[in-house]
């Protein structure tokens, strides 16, 4: 095999490994830390007791989960919300993700008294549902593991909980929104109340449902325009190695053939 045939392989396999490497996307890390906060496009509630009915687009978002010890059923409200994360930067670094409910004590027993109870935080990487479409009886399934447990115990206040689990996973799939379900403990029979995305405004104060999410920084894609000149550099500093070596080999030969001549 002639030496300009192995030369022209291995300039094409240095080329091809050019051209893959180009394919990547390769980052560098920045700080740039941001956070934005989000209003659902869709909550709604899933009520047992009215399994078939859409309960989406009222003021109020319903928790309740009690078990009737006569006839030992078990009446249970579970809370739904999808969020849009289009605004997040790509490659944002989320560290914290927070969603807020405000309870507004519509419906207690007794006026600014209720019993403490928890409620807990899901994912669920079904986003196919709507507030207009969601009932007790389609309702997607979650994952029964809870991300947040947060213990409610007083009317008219705002409650936080910890999704960051799910605001990353979302961020890593392609769909860019986020399914959070709210799901009651066991023990208590009047429904509790927090307002909802249709809630009106109140004294200038919007007690909407909010997701907050922070990003410490953000890892921006490698440009692609700098690709073409990186690979030119590659290649022409392959054919100049190539060249050099060349040149040693027939200054070897000459010496070699005629060593009274050098």
């Amino acid at each position: 095999m002639r030496r300009e045939e192995v030369d022209f392989r291995k300039l094409v396999v240095v080329l091809g490994l050019v051209l893959l490497l180009s394919s990547f996307r390769f980052r560098t890390v920045f700080a740039q830390s941001g956070q934005v906060g989000l209003k659902p496009t869709d909550d709604t509630y899933a009520d047992s007791d009215m399994p078939d009915y859409i309960l989406g687009g009222r003021e109020d978002l319903l928790f309740q989960n009690y078990l009737f010890v006569l006839d030992n059923e078990t009446s249970e409200s579970i809370v739904w919300l999808k969020f849009n994360l289009s605004s997040i930067p790509d490659g944002a670094v989320v560290d914290e993700a927070t969603l807020h409910l405000y309870e507004n004590g519509e419906i207690i027993a007794v006026p600014d008294i209720m019993t403490s109870f928890d409620i807990n935080a899901h994912s669920c990487s079904n986003d196919s549902w709507t507030e207009l479409t969601l009932t007790y009886s389609n309702m997607p399934s979650y994952n029964m593991t809870s991300m947040d447990s947060v213990t409610v115990g007083t009317s008219y206040e705002w409650y936080n909980w910890s999704v960051v689990d799910a605001v990353r996973d979302a961020l890593n799939g392609t769909a860019k929104t986020v399914t959070i379900v709210l799901e009651p403990s066991y023990g208590f029979s009047e429904p509790v109340a927090f307002d909802s995305k249709e809630a009106p405004v109140s004294n200038l104060t919007d007690y909407a449902p909010e997701l907050t999410v922070h990003w410490s920084s953000v890892v921006p894609e490698f440009p692609t325009s700098l690709m073409p000149p990186l690979l030119v550099m590659a290649t022409t500093s392959y054919l100049l190695l190539c060249r050099k070596k060349t040149n040693l080999r027939k200054k070897d030969k000459k010496e070699l053939i005629y060593p009274d001549s050098v």
